[in-house]
C-alpha cells in the first residue's frame, strides 16, 4: 500500500512536470508567434517591405549628450517617451538647447518573398542631427559642435539600415541656442520618420519632394512677380536716376523673392549663411518702405524728416548687419551667453526702429488733409501691414519666456492657394504691395504729365525768348538787322578782321527821293520799297555777310574778307539790281535807284564810327553826283 501510495505521487511529480514544460513551450512560442509581446519601448513592424511605416513612437528621449547612448547595450529603460509627430516643445521642454536623444527598438518582419534591406527617412528634425543604427553612425545632417552647422530648409534625408531584422535607432539632435524669437519649443522632430525598402524610401522622398513643389507653385510665382517687379524698378531707375521711388520700389520687392532663396529653396545653404543673410534683407524691405513712405506720402519736402529719415536707415541697417552676425556667433557656446545679451539689445532697438513707418503715416495725416485715392489707399494699407508685424514681432519676441498660443496662430493659414497657406501677414504684405505699384504708377505718371507741362512751357518761354530777341536784335519792317545791331556787328567784324589779318568793307546806302515817294504814293507805298530792296541785298549776299537797316530808308553792309575793289564790285551789282527792279505797290509800278558809299578800312586805329562817317561823307558825295551811283570813300592811311 506504502509503495502504490509512493508509485501514485511519482506519477503525479511526472505529469506536473510534463506541463510545466508545455506551457513554458506555449509561452515561447506565444512571443515568437505575437512580437507585440516585446517590451514597451520597441516599434514592432510586421509584413515591412510593401509600402512604408511612419516611426511615431514612442520613441525614449532623455536631455544632454553621451555618445554611448547609441550602444545597443546601453539601458535607457528609465528615459521619459515622447512622440515623433510633434517637436518636443509642445511635449514638455519649451526650453530646451543644445542636445537630447531619440532612442527607439525596431522589430522588424519582412512580408513574405522580401529580402529584409531597408532604409529610413527623417523628414525635418531643428537643427543639426547625427543617425546611429546597432551604435554605428549612419549619417547626419549638418554638423555638431565643436563646429555646428545646420542646413536651412534642407530636404527629408534618407538613411540606409541594411540587412537587418532588429536593431536599436538612435538619433543625436543638437538644438541651437535661443535667440531673439527663435524659440527652442520647435526643437527634435517635426515630422514623423518613416521605414520601409531602400526602393520604398526613394519613393516616398520623390513624392515628398513633389507635393512640396506643387504646394510651393503659388509662393514661387508670387516671389517670381515681385522679383520681375524689383529687376524693371531698378532698370527704370537707372534711366531716371532722380526717380529714387524706383529704386526704393525695387528694394522692397526684391527682399522677398532673395529671402525665399535663403530660407525655403531648399539650396542647402549653412544656417549661419542662410539666417545671417537674411536678416539683413528684412531691414532693406523695412527701410525700402520708409523711403516710398516719405516719397509717396508727399514727406520729403520737410528736410528735417528726410534727414531723420535716412539717418534711422542707416542705423536700422547697422543693426540687421550686427544681427546677422550674431547668428554665426551664436553657434559658438562659448559666447552664447554674451551672444543673447547682444542680441536682446539689438532685439530693442530692432522693435522701436519698427514702429517708425507709424509715425511717418501719423504725421502725414496730420498735415495732410486729403489724400489722393493711390495716397490714401498706400497709408491705410502700410498701416494694417506695419501694425500687424509690430503686433507680431513683440508677442513672438515674448514666446521665449511665456506660452502665448497667439504667438504660434499669428502665422496659422486663413486659407489654401494651391496648396500654399496663406496668412494674415501675406495677405497685408500682398495688399501693401499692390498699394505701392499703385501710388508709384501714378506717382510716375503725375510726374511725367509735370514734367509734359513744365517742357510745353519751357518750349513756349524759348520761343517767346526767341521772339523778344528777334524783335531786339531786328527791324520790325524789313526783317533786318537794326541799327544797334549791325552797328555791334561791325565793330565785331573790324576786331576779327585785325586779328586775322583780313580786309573788310563796308556800304552805306541810301533809296533815291525816298520822301518824294512816300509823298506821292504813301507811306505803304515807301514800306513795300523798303521790304523788297531788302530782300534784294538778302539774295545777293553771301552767308557771312551782314546787312541792316541803319535808319530810315538807309542800309548798312558789311563784307568781311573783301577788299575795296571787290566790294566796289559787289556795290555796282546791288545798284543795278535795285535799278532793274520793279516794285508793285497793288496795281502801282515803282521805280526807284540808290546810291552807294563804299570804304574799306586800312589803319589799326580806325573806329567803327569813323568807318561810318567815312561812308556816310562817300554816300553824300554820291548823292551830290546825281544819286544812283557808287562813290568810294577816302579813309585815311589808304594808298
Amino acid at each position: 500500500m506504502l509503495s502504490s501510495m509512493r508509485s501514485s505521487r511519482r506519477d503525479l511529480r511526472c505529469i506536473a512536470a510534463l506541463l510545466l514544460l508545455g506551457l513554458a513551450a506555449l509561452v515561447i512560442r506565444a512571443e515568437q508567434v505575437h512580437p507585440e509581446t516585446q517590451p514597451a519601448s520597441s516599434i514592432v513592424i510586421e509584413g515591412l517591405g510593401r509600402g512604408t511605416f511612419a516611426l511615431n513612437g514612442p520613441w525614449q528621449f532623455h536631455v544632454g549628450d553621451d555618445l554611448a547612448w547609441a550602444n545597443p547595450a546601453f539601458d535607457s529603460s528609465t528615459w521619459e517617451q515622447l512622440s515623433a509627430d510633434r517637436p518636443w516643445g509642445k511635449q514638455g521642454h519649451a526650453n530646451l538647447t543644445g542636445f537630447a536623444w531619440y532612442r527607439c527598438n525596431l522589430v522588424l518582419s519582412p512580408a513574405p518573398g522580401i529580402t529584409p534591406r531597408f532604409s529610413i527617412m527623417i523628414p525635418r528634425i531643428k537643427d543639426a542631427y547625427e543617425v546611429y543604427w546597432n551604435g554605428t553612425l549612419i549619417g547626419q545632417n549638418g554638423k555638431v559642435p565643436p563646429h555646428p552647422v545646420q542646413y536651412f530648409s534642407q530636404p527629408a534625408q534618407t538613411f540606409e539600415l541594411g540587412a537587418v531584422k532588429q536593431g536599436v535607432l538612435a538619433v543625436r539632435v543638437w538644438k541651437a541656442p535661443l535667440l531673439s524669437d527663435d524659440s527652442s519649443g520647435a526643437g527634435g522632430f517635426w515630422e514623423t520618420p518613416l521605414i520601409g525598402g531602400s526602393a520604398d524610401i526613394a519613393t516616398a522622398r520623390d513624392a515628398r519632394e513633389f507635393q512640396w513643389l506643387r504646394h510651393q507653385q503659388f509662393l514661387f510665382g508670387v516671389n517670381l512677380l515681385c522679383g520681375t517687379v524689383a529687376i524693371l524698378s531698378f532698370l527704370l531707375w537707372l534711366r531716371v536716376p532722380s526717380r529714387w521711388v524706383l529704386f526704393w520700389t525695387g528694394g522692397f520687392a526684391l527682399a522677398a523673392p532673395a529671402e525665399l532663396l535663403l530660407l525655403q529653396a531648399h539650396l542647402g545653404l549653412p544656417y549661419v549663411l542662410a539666417m545671417g543673410a537674411s536678416q539683413p534683407l528684412v531691414a532693406v524691405q523695412d527701410v525700402s518702405l520708409w523711403f516710398l513712405l516719405l516719397w509717396l506720402l508727399s514727406l520729403h519736402e520737410n528736410q528735417r524728416l528726410s534727414r531723420l529719415t535716412r539717418i534711422l536707415a542707416i542705423v536700422y541697417m547697422a543693426n540687421a548687419v550686427l544681427d546677422g552676425f550674431l547668428v554665426a556667433l551664436s553657434w559658438q557656446p562659448q559666447r552664447v551667453g554674451l551672444v543673447q545679451l547682444a542680441d536682446a539689445i539689438s532685439t530693442i532697438f530692432w522693435i522701436i526702429l519698427e514702429a517708425y513707418p507709424l509715425l511717418l503715416l501719423m504725421y502725414a495725416l496730420r498735415k495732410r488733409r486729403q489724400f489722393d485715392s493711390a495716397s490714401l489707399l498706400l497709408a491705410v494699407c502700410a498701416l494694417f501691414y506695419q501694425l500687424l508685424i509690430l503686433a507680431g514681432n513683440i508677442v513672438k519676441q515674448g514666446r521665449q519666456f511665456t506660452d502665448w498660443a497667439i504667438a504660434d496662430t499669428i502665422d496659422l493659414p486663413l486659407f489654401s492657394v494651391g496648396g500654399t497657406g496663406v496668412s494674415l501677414p501675406a495677405v497685408a504684405s500682398a495688399l501693401l504691395f499692390i498699394a505701392i505699384v499703385y501710388a508709384v504708377y501714378n506717382s510716375i505718371r503725375e510726374d511725367q504729365r509735370r514734367s509734359d507741362a513744365l517742357e510745353r512751357e519751357k518750349i513756349a518761354l524759348l520761343h517767346e525768348s526767341d521772339r523778344m530777341r528777334h524783335e531786339a536784335e531786328h527791324d520790325g519792317l524789313t526783317g533786318l538787322w537794326n541799327h544797334r545791331f549791325i552797328v555791334e556787328r561791325l565793330r565785331q567784324e573790324m576786331d576779327r578782321s585785325l586779328r586775322e589779318g583780313m580786309q573788310l568793307s563796308v556800304a552805306l546806302i541810301d533809296v533815291d527821293h525816298f520822301k518824294k515817294i512816300n509823298d506821292s504814293y504813301g507811306h505803304m507805298a515807301g514800306d513795300v520799297v523798303l521790304r523788297e530792296i531788302s530782300a534784294i541785298f538778302m539774295r545777293s549776299l553771301r552767308s557771312y555777310d551782314s546787312v541792316g537797316r541803319y535808319g530810315g530808308e538807309e542800309f548798312l553792309l558789311i563784307l568781311p574778307n573783301c577788299g575795296i575793289e571787290a566790294a566796289l564790285g559787289r556795290a555796282e551789282q546791288l545798284r543795278m539790281a535795285v535799278e532793274s527792279e520793279c516794285f508793285m505797290d497793288g496795281e502801282t509800278q515803282l521805280q526807284v535807284t540808290a546810291s552807294f558809299g563804299v570804304a574799306s578800312p586800312a589803319r589799326d586805329d580806325c573806329d567803327a564810327e569813323a568807318v561810318i562817317r567815312a561812308v556816310d561823307e562817300a554816300l553824300y558825295k554820291a548823292k551830290s553826283n546825281g544819286r544812283n551811283c557808287v562813290v568810294r570813300a577816302d579813309m585815311p592811311g589808304e594808298a
